[in-house]
């Protein structure tokens, strides 16, 4: 409501152009009406930036208001950001070591019941003259082979599980496996791998910007000249 007193003429200047555009002619005929609608674009155009000065100018203690509000609380968080970024390294550090520590534990305990599982299957034919011990040894060595998968199966484990502590709180820390990546040159990046996966916006926006520095082909894109009335 205030803003709508304060720029009544704004407002009705444009509802003026927009009835003098429903009157303007659709189809250019000769010079003095080109002239005409010329001068009625560059009045649309002055209107318009009148209105942009006018928006910038009621917005502009807004921003500077939020810039305060968010000034006064990245004070308190970027230092506290920082410092949770230093804690998630030292324990990265810790829960990796835990995760070495923990799967050497346990490929040495798989090794170990392996194996007791290949003694197992050697004694079968052993003890095969009698029916009791056969089974028995069979048993035996069934057995020492189910010890010996879920021992290798615990040694396979992922780091999360491997590396979890718990604090007093609540708190779960566990490493978790991401993939990430650094460029190493990034004039051999192979643009073709990548292409599923560059945003249109990104594609128009590089094409572009080889059109200003000279391009004028692209495969799979048509780079032509047009002209466009422009009025001062």
């Amino acid at each position: 409501e205030e803003l709508a007193e304060r720029h009544l003429g704004t407002a009705c200047r444009a509802a003026e152009l927009a009835a003098a555009y429903n009157r303007a002619p659709v189809e250019i005929a000769d010079d003095e009406t080109a002239g005409k609608i010329g001068d009625f674009a560059k009045q649309i155009t002055a209107a318009i930036k009148d209105a942009e000065a006018a928006r910038v100018a009621e917005k502009e203690p807004y921003l500077a208001r939020g810039r305060l509000v968010d000034g006064f609380f990245k004070a308190i968080t970027d230092p506290l950001d920082k410092s949770v970024v230093s804690l998630r390294h030292r324990l990265t550090g810790f829960l990796r070591r835990k995760e070495e520590t923990e799967r050497r534990v346990r490929e040495e305990e798989a090794a170990r019941v392996a194996e007791i599982a290949r003694q197992a299957a050697e004694e079968r034919p052993r003890k095969a003259p009698g029916l009791a011990a056969a089974i028995e040894a069979e048993e035996l060595a069934q057995g020492a082979q189910a010890d010996a998968l879920l021992a290798a199966q615990a040694a396979a484990a992922p780091p999360a599980e491997l590396s979890r502590t718990r604090g007093d709180y609540g708190a779960v820390a566990s490493l978790r496996r991401e993939w990430t990546f650094e460029v190493l040159d990034r004039s051999a990046l192979d643009l073709e791998a990548l292409r599923p996966h560059l945003a249109a916006a990104d594609v128009d926006k590089a094409i572009r910007a080889a059109i200003k520095v000279g391009v004028r082909h692209v495969t799979g894109a048509r780079i032509f000249e047009t002209t466009t009335a422009a009025v001062r």
